[in-house]
C-alpha cells in the first residue's frame, strides 16, 4: 500500500512513509476502514465477488509492486484475505461478515497495471479522481495531489499545461496546499488544537474562508501570488499568533463559512474583523476607541460549523475578549491574564457593555415573591458571562419563562402546567395586546424568519437553539445582546425601576 496516497495524508498518515513497512501497512488499513466506508466494499465483494473491470494500477519499488491507483479495493481484499491486518474488534466484525458469506470467492492475487515511473502514472489518477469517473477526492485531497507536484522543476504554468481541464482551478488548489502545509508547520501549545488541525477534523475547505479575502490574508501578513503560492512561508511569531487565533475560533466553532466577519459583502464586520487580526499579529490588539462607545453593537448566533448556518462572534471584540481567546490557544495561564489585563486597565478606557464579566441589572430589581426566582436572578447578577456564556444564555431563557409564568399566577391566573417558552411568550403577547410599548417588545423576542444576528440575539429561536441544539453555544456578546432585549419586558412583568 501507498502511505503517500492522498486518501491516507488528508487524514492521520502524513507520518506513515517513513514507518516500517509492517506497521504502514496495519495503519493504512485502519484508516481505509474508518475513513473509506471499506466495510461496505468489503460486504459487496464477499456478496456479489471481485470485479475487475476495472484494474488496479502498481508501480515497482525494488522488489514489490505500490498501489498508486486501487487503494480502496486492495486494501478491502487484504483485509478480507487476513482479517488480523485490524486488530480487535474490527477483525472479529470482519470474521463475522465472511461467515455469513460462506461461499465467497474473494482472490488472493489480482490483475494489475504496472505504470513505469509514479510520474507516469499522475495523469491517470488527476483525470481518474478530479474529473468524475470515479469518486471524486474532496477538495482538500485534491489541493494535495497538485501541491504535492511541485518543485523545482514542476511549476505550477506547468500542472497548467501537464492538466488542460483543471488549470482554472489549480491556483485555487495550490493556495488551499499552501496554507495546509503552514498551518501544519505550526508549532502548537495547545495539544488538542494541534490535533484538531492534523487529524484534519479542520476542513480546509471551511478554513479557506479565512485566509481567501485579501483583507483578512494581508492582516496575517501573507501574501500570494497569481498561481496561488504563498510569497513568503517563513512566518512570524506574530503570524503564528494569529493563525493560531483563528484555528482556535474554528475547533471552538465560534467561525464556520455563515460568520459574517469573514464576508467581504459584510463591510463592518470583515473591516473590524480584519483590523482585529493585524492588532493580533502586531501585538497590539484592537482598543476600544471612543468613537466605537455608544455605537450600535452587532451581536451574532452561534452555531455549528456546518455550511448553511448562520453562526460567528461578534467581530469587533473588546482586548479582554482577544487576551482570553489568545491566552486559551497559546496556553497562557490564567495568573498571566490577570496580570495583563490588569496592567493594561489603566491605559485604556471603560469597557463596551458587551465585554463586561456581568450582566448589567442596574435599573432592575425582582419584585414577586417566589424565593426560587429571587434565587435565579441573584445567580444571574452573579455569573460571570467572559467565563460561563451559555451558563449565562440558559439561565436568561428559564428567568424569561418563569417570569411570565411568576406573572400569570400573581393576578391569580396560573398557567397551565407544562407550558414552554414559546407558549408563555403568547399568552403574554394576548395579556398586553392592548399595550403599543408592551406589544413591540414582545414581538422583538417573538421574531422568526430572516434575521440580522442583531435582531436574532434573544429571541425565541435563538434562546430555544442553545438549548436544545447540540452544537448550538452562545458567547459573550450573544448574552448581553440577550438580556438588553429581556429586560424592559421582565421590569415590566416581575420588576421595577429602583428609585433614585
Amino acid at each position: 500500500m501507498d502511505p503517500r496516497n492522498v486518501r491516507v495524508r488528508a487524514g492521520r498518515g502524513d507520518g506513515l512513509a517513513h514507518a516500517d513497512d509492517e506497521h504502514a501497512e496495519q495503519a493504512i488499513a485502519k484508516y481505509m476502514v474508518e475513513a473509506e466506508d471499506l466495510f461496505d466494499l468489503m460486504r459487496d465483494i464477499l456478496r456479489d465477488g471481485y470485479l475487475d473491470n476495472e484494474i488496479p494500477v502498481v508501480v515497482r519499488d525494488a522488489d514489490k509492486f505500490i498501489v498508486a491507483e486501487g487503494n480502496r479495493r486492495t486494501t478491502a481484499l487484504k483485509i478480507i484475505a487476513n482479517p488480523k491486518l485490524l486488530g480487535n474488534p474490527m477483525s472479529l466484525r470482519v470474521e463475522r461478515m465472511k461467515a455469513r458469506y460462506p461461499d465467497h470467492d474473494s482472490p488472493t492475487s489480482i490483475r494489475v497495471m504496472i505504470a513505469p515511473t509514479w510520474e507516469a502514472a499522475q495523469p491517470l489518477l488527476a483525470r481518474l479522481h478530479t474529473g468524475q469517473p470515479k469518486k471524486s477526492w474532496i477538495r482538500e485531497q485534491q489541493a494535495i495531489f497538485y501541491h504535492a507536484q511541485l518543485s523545482d522543476e514542476v511549476t505550477v504554468d506547468d500542472l497548467r499545461v501537464r492538466y488542460p481541464s483543471e488549470a482554472s482551478t489549480i491556483p485555487k488548489k495550490i493556495r488551499m496546499g499552501e496554507m495546509r502545509e503552514v498551518i501544519r508547520r505550526l508549532k502548537y501549545d495547545d495539544s488538542s488544537l494541534r490535533d484538531f488541525v492534523m487529524n484534519s477534523e479542520l476542513k480546509m475547505t471551511t478554513f479557506e474562508y479565512a485566509y481567501t479575502p485579501k483583507k483578512l490574508h494581508s492582516a496575517l501578513g501573507l501574501e500570494f501570488t497569481k498561481d496561488g503560492l504563498l510569497v513568503s512561508k517563513d512566518i512570524s511569531d506574530g503570524q503564528r499568533r494569529g493563525l493560531i487565533y483563528l484555528l482556535g475560533r474554528f475547533k471552538d466553532k465560534s467561525l464556520n463559512t455563515r460568520s459574517p466577519e469573514l464576508i467581504a459583502k459584510n463591510a463592518t464586520e470583515h473591516e473590524e474583523f480584519s483590523k482585529l487580526l493585524r492588532g493580533i499579529v502586531e501585538g497590539t490588539p484592537l482598543e476600544a476607541s471612543t468613537e466605537d462607545e455608544g455605537a450600535t453593537k452587532d451581536h451574532t448566533n452561534n452555531q455549528d460549523g456546518e455550511p448553511g448556518e448562520a453562526s460567528g462572534e461578534r467581530n469587533s471584540a473588546a482586548p479582554d475578549d482577544i487576551s482570553r481567546d489568545e491566552g486559551r490557544h497559546r496556553g497562557t495561564s490564567e495568573t498571566d491574564e490577570a496580570s495583563t489585563s490588569g496592567d493594561a486597565t489603566a491605559s485604556r478606557g471603560p469597557n463596551r457593555g458587551d465585554t463586561k464579566s456581568r450582566l448589567n441589572m442596574e435599573g432592575f430589581e425582582y419584585q414577586g415573591t417566589s424565593p426560587g426566582m429571587r434565587r435565579r436572578f441573584e445567580e444571574l447578577r452573579r455569573l460571570d458571562v467572559r467565563d460561563f456564556p451559555n451558563a449565562t444564555h440558559d439561565l436568561l431563557r428559564t428567568v424569561l419563562e418563569c417570569s411570565i409564568k411568576d406573572y400569570f399566577q400573581s393576578k391569580g391566573q396560573p398557567l397551565p402546567p407544562g407550558k414552554t417558552i414559546g407558549a408563555c411568550i403568547g399568552e403574554l403577547a394576548r395579556e398586553f395586546q392592548g399595550n403599543p410599548k408592551m406589544t413591540a417588545l414582545i414581538n422583538s423576542i417573538n421574531r422568526k424568519g430572516r434575521l440580522t444576528a442583531e435582531q436574532y440575539a434573544g429571541t425565541t429561536p435563538s434562546l430555544n437553539a442553545s438549548n436544545h441544539e447540540l452544537d448550538h453555544f452562545a458567547v459573550g456578546p450573544d448574552v448581553h445582546a440577550a438580556w438588553d432585549r429581556i429586560q424592559p419586558i421582565l421590569k415590566e412583568i416581575v420588576g421595577t425601576k429602583k428609585q433614585s
